[in-house]
């Protein structure tokens, strides 16, 4: 019976293949009644050319079982069309309901690696990246077993098949870690949660409230300290200039580490706080000593949880370390928000992060013939690449 269901879920799998955006797979109006008993039905297509999605895409993120903008079209559009590293990523899409149907829904995105390459691991891998601080795949949270499931049971043919799965960098409790579970007891899979390795904890891990209290007087001795946060005095695009220029000036820029100084960096970077600004999950705070900025951060996120994306400090007040006065303030004008360093642990917190690895793996050992099967499907793959999509040139019209 359980067979049975999942076969009812999968009955058709298209890979996209430059078709024209909007025709096939665009958003379809969210009034017409939804069929949740419709089948699942699964496209293959690069990450970048998921523009056409883009309203069907946004209305899933407001559904998924767990939150993430880090894989919302403002950020992961913006990334796909700025950085190499996120170029051959690839998106399963899990529909509900025909391409031609007004009540055709997504219900599932899971950006992961392209398997088109020699000696690739078995099972399918998310999509991560250093500038992605969360790997949670969007799912609707009323089908996200059903979605995994789906998403597992690809034909034996497809290009794109994986005998498992790896979730890296993301919440190791929680309802989508459940559905997954759940998911794999289904499919027979074992399932493996790790936490992520423990990396030195960062200067601003390991600070205090009391000692950002104590710089925080000391560099009001220097002149006026305030705090200047984009949307009231100051234009989020201005904010993000300031912190660009400023981080470009310092030790980072002497590195060749600055984000200035890569080109494709700084177009990522202006591109999806712009993005995100107009849903309300990006802000960029400044602490100003007198008329100059000498300290700036990238929040992503909304509610009681915010992500630090980016932070730098002028390297002529380091002794004050106003970076960390910056965020000691923004934690008195909202007590309740918890500001998260990459791995999930909060700033002058002790809570350890909460996110690592979850890997779906078939049951037993593998048998000689059941390798030489696999290494001849990776040959296969190797011949196999998903169609980029063409972006526009820039200053076209």
């Amino acid at each position: 019976m359980q067979r049975n269901r999942r076969q009812g879920q999968m009955n058709a799998i298209v890979a996209f293949k430059g078709s024209s955006p909007g025709v096939a797979a665009s958003a379809t109006p969210q009034a017409a009644r939804h069929r949740s008993d419709a089948p699942i039905r699964i496209e293959i297509r690069p990450l970048q050319a998921c523009a056409g999605i883009r309203d069907a895409w946004t209305d899933l993120a407001g559904r998924a079982i767990a939150s993430n903008l880090f894989f919302e079209p403002d950020f992961a559009l913006a990334a796909a069309q700025h950085l190499v590293a996120f170029r051959d990523a690839v998106a399963i899409l899990a529909w509900q309901g025909e391409a031609d149907e007004p009540q055709r829904r997504l219900i599932g995105l899971v950006p992961c690696f392209p398997r088109d390459r020699l000696f690739v691991p078995d099972e399918l891998i998310g999509f991560s990246d250093r500038r992605i601080f969360d790997g949670a795949p969007l799912l609707d949270r009323l089908r996200a077993q059903a979605v995994i499931e789906a998403v597992l049971s690809l034909r034996a043919d497809w290009r794109l098949e994986g005998h498992g799965l790896i979730l890296r960098q993301v919440s190791l409790e929680g309802p989508l870690t459940t559905a997954v579970l759940r998911a794999a007891e289904g499919l027979g899979l074992s399932a493996t949660l790790q936490p992520a390795s423990r990396p030195a904890r960062s200067r601003l891990a390991m600070a205090s409230p009391n000692k950002a209290a104590a710089l925080s007087e000391a560099l009001a001795r220097q002149g006026k300290v305030t705090l200047l946060e984009s949307g009231s005095r100051i234009k989020l695009r201005d904010a993000v200039e300031i912190l660009l220029a400023m981080e470009a000036s310092g030790s980072r820029a002497r590195a060749g580490a600055a984000m200035l100084q890569d080109t494709r960096e700084a177009g990522f970077v202006r591109a999806m706080t712009r993005g995100l600004a107009r849903t309300r999950q990006c802000r960029v705070a400044l602490l100003m000593l007198g008329e100059r900025p000498i300290a700036g951060v990238i929040l992503l996120g909304r509610g009681e949880k915010r992500w630090l994306f980016a932070s730098v400090q002028d390297d002529a007040f380091a002794p004050f370390e106003p970076e960390l006065v910056l965020l000691a303030m923004l934690g008195q004008t909202a007590p309740a928000r918890a500001i998260l360093l990459p791995g999930g642990a909060p700033v002058f917190g002790t809570a350890a992060a909460s996110h690592g690895e979850i890997r779906l793996a078939p049951q037993g050992a593998l048998k000689p013939r059941d390798l030489a099967a696999r290494a001849r499907d990776a040959l296969k793959r190797s011949f196999f690449r998903l169609p980029r999509a063409r972006l526009p040139r820039a200053g076209a019209a």
